[in-house]
């Protein structure tokens, strides 16, 4: 079963211009996304989505092939899960 991913509860965020910033209010660290990023954060605002969703959603926004476009989202995704910015579900 391929997982979804969400935001947990330790985060608040607010769009600022052509980013988004995260607090992570845990720990009191804060964090910028800029375009994909903000755009992959945008959609796991609506609801819980799939790594094909989001690949999905930045290859019709972006012209990036889904190959390299999938490599980048997986390593964002790592990077705030480390973050605890957003949790894996099944």
């Amino acid at each position: 079963m391929t997982p979804k991913y969400q935001l947990t509860n330790r985060q608040m965020s607010s769009s600022m211009g052509d980013e988004v910033v995260i607090l992570n209010h845990k720990d009191g660290v804060y964090y910028a996304l800029e375009e994909v990023g903000m755009l992959v954060w945008q959609q796991l605002q609506t609801a819980p989505q799939t790594i094909d969703e989001l690949i999905k959603k930045v290859c019709e926004s972006y012209e990036i092939e889904a190959t390299i476009c999938q490599v980048d989202i997986q390593h964002l995704l790592d990077d705030l899960i480390k973050e605890k910015l957003v949790e894996a579900i099944d």
